[in-house]
């Protein structure tokens, strides 16, 4: 985990699942887009990742599989998971 800023304005985070939970995951790199702790991220939103998406499921359904694929918005950010990369985006 580190924050890396991509040339677009995104943040890239590489995870390992089997320490990392993918929900913790998509806040992390949330966070570090917001420029805030991780625990101030539904404050700065005002809303928490719960509401847009079932954060178990999402750990569910990504540490199920090495070739995982999923995109979905939280707040005004587009989230992509791919493999074991969180990209987090204006969008």
């Amino acid at each position: 985990m580190g924050g890396n800023n991509a040339d677009d304005g995104s943040v890239r985070e590489e995870y390992d699942w089997s320490v990392t939970r993918p929900s913790i995951a998509v806040i992390d790199a949330v966070a570090h887009a917001e420029d805030v702790e991780i625990t101030d991220v539904s404050s700065a939103l005002d809303t928490t990742l719960y509401d847009q998406v079932d954060p178990d499921a999402l750990d569910t359904l990504v540490s199920a599989s090495d070739h995982v694929s999923i995109s979905f918005s939280v707040d005004d950010y587009d989230v992509q998971i791919e493999g074991d990369e969180v990209v987090v985006s204006d969008e």
